[in-house]
């Protein structure tokens, strides 16, 4: 299938899906810092550098998709997110405009996370109404990049657009880890010194190994607000665009906390601290070492690098876009040649009553004896779980007492480990948390009384606690599409800015 790719950046959206088996035939990036290293590493693509507001459906040639991810620091909740009214907020206009008028089968917006905020609500049903209008079924989630084996904490909106006569559902991918890569893993094996760059002009690179460059300008009072080192045997916190805001490299200790908006670096070690490198930076982006940077100033190294989707992530959506057009690429009939290793193939499905006969008693978890539920616990865990239609009038007064599982569920879910949930609301997403206070064996019959008492479910006793969100996050769930498994810690970091 034939793709055309929009706000092009690098090409990290357009590596994944050239890896997934898609041609990107055509792009357009007008950042001329940006274009040698997108022809370098793109050849076979023509890259058009126009400013999108002046292209017409004329200039751009046919094509059965469209990707891109337009600018996002007018939502970015490290900005000032003035939203529509920042004039590269109103470019998501112009990638909508160019969709209506080129038809392709379908599309796929990357974004930041705050375009989901409260207070861009009404820019972005205008955006989703549009894209309805133009004759597409629209899918969205937020995503987290570190569930698809990307060593850091990566939240981003994904928008995927179906033309509505295909008649065709896109399913967003399973994770395919339950277990974090970590930094030892991404960047461990870079042990060459790097070359150091402040805002000057580089005439020499590292000869020792492409991009290994770092920005030395200085750490400002913002950055030095929060500790910014994660360890060897943790993922990284989320690459970003500006070279200032790169995250430390783990050879250091963590920060000393002095105060609510002020870390150190521990005496003693201050020549340890460092931002990881542009190389180190892409590693953790998981762009191949062959993918090769080009730039005079190494700010651009690091912007190019962290205003990219990450090829593997992008690669997995792709695959599922394969999965979508499955006659496109002949695998309709057996002929499959998509090889991801979902969580799906992971974790075993664990029939209710084979639990019922471990718990004897059918307790499992015991929290009753929990009073005090305004003290938040950032490394308890959260199970989400999809709440279907018969039983979310509770959810929506979160008045909800009673949360009972399908027939099945997964393995990999520790069971007496859990003790926050949080219901999905299909169209929604999240928002409000819940304590566990009992998880047992039960029946459906609970809480339907025409149903058998021999139809075994778990059954979780909850009691509301707060509104963790203060708008629905549409949180992707990850495992059999029904749930997440993960920490009150990770949830929290959706609110944390990216600064």
């Amino acid at each position: 299938m034939k793709i055309v790719s929009l706000f092009a950046g690098c090409g990290g959206l357009d590596l994944g899906f050239e890896q997934a088996g898609f041609d990107v035939i055509w792009a357009n990036e007008y950042d001329e810092t940006i274009h040698e290293t997108y022809r370098l590493n793109h050849p076979k693509t023509i890259l058009d550098t126009r400013d999108i507001r002046t292209l017409k459906g004329g200039d751009i040639p046919d094509c059965d998709g469209i990707i891109g991810g337009p600018p996002c620091q007018a939502w970015s909740e490290g900005g000032k997110q003035l939203g529509i009214k920042d004039p590269r907020g109103q470019l998501f206009l112009d990638f909508i405009r160019i969709v209506r008028e080129k038809k392709p089968k379908f599309f796929l917006i990357e974004n930041v996370q705050g375009i989901l905020h409260e207070k861009h609500s009404e820019s972005l049903k205008l955006f989703l109404n549009s894209l309805k209008d133009a004759g597409y079924r629209i899918f969205h989630e937020l995503l987290n990049a570190s569930d698809y084996r990307i060593p850091q904490d990566r939240f981003r909106v994904f928008f995927i657009g179906i033309r509505n006569d295909l008649n065709k559902k896109y399913v967003f991918p399973d994770a395919t880890t339950t277990v974090p890569i970590t930094l030892r893993q991404a960047i461990g094996d870079i042990v060459e010194v790097p070359s150091f760059f402040g805002n000057t002009k580089i005439t020499v690179g590292n000869k020792f190994r492409k991009n290994h460059d770092v920005y030395v300008g200085p750490f400002d009072a913002k950055y030095m607000s929060r500790n910014r080192v994660r360890g060897w045997n943790e993922m990284s916190f989320t690459i970003q665009a500006q070279a200032c805001n790169a995250p430390l490299h783990p050879q250091a200790p963590k920060m000393t906390h002095v105060n609510s908006n002020l870390y150190q670096f521990v005496r003693g070690y201050e020549h340890l601290y460092r931002r990881l490198s542009v190389r180190e930076c892409a590693r953790i982006q998981t762009f191949p070492d062959s993918f090769c940077f080009i730039y005079d100033r190494v700010e651009n190294g690091y912007k190019m690098v962290g205003n990219a989707v990450p090829p593997r992530l992008a690669w997995n959506l792709a695959q599922q876009m394969k999965r979508t057009f499955a006659e496109e690429f002949d695998i309709s009939n057996g002929n499959n040649n998509i090889s991801v290793v979902g969580i799906k193939s992971i974790l075993k499905r664990l029939d209710i009553s084979e639990i019922k006969e471990k718990y004897l008693q059918n307790i499992i978890v015991n929290n009753d004896n929990v009073d005090n539920l305004t003290e938040l616990a950032d490394s308890k865990r959260v199970l989400i779980g999809f709440v279907k239609p018969d039983n979310i009038d509770p959810y929506m007064r979160q008045e909800a007492k009673i949360y009972y599982t399908g027939k099945h569920f997964p393995s990999g879910i520790e069971l007496d480990s859990l003790y926050y949930f949080m219901p999905y609301i299909k169209g929604k997403g999240v928002k409000d948390l819940y304590v566990i206070r009992i998880v047992r064996v039960g029946s459906k019959h609970e809480v339907h009384p025409s149903c058998g008492t021999e139809d075994f479910r778990l059954i979780f006793e909850i009691e509301f606690v707060k509104e963790l969100y203060p708008d629905y996050k549409p949180i992707h769930l990850n495992i059999w599409h029904t749930f997440s498994y993960t920490t009150l810690g990770e949830l929290l970091k959706i609110n944390e800015e990216e600064d």
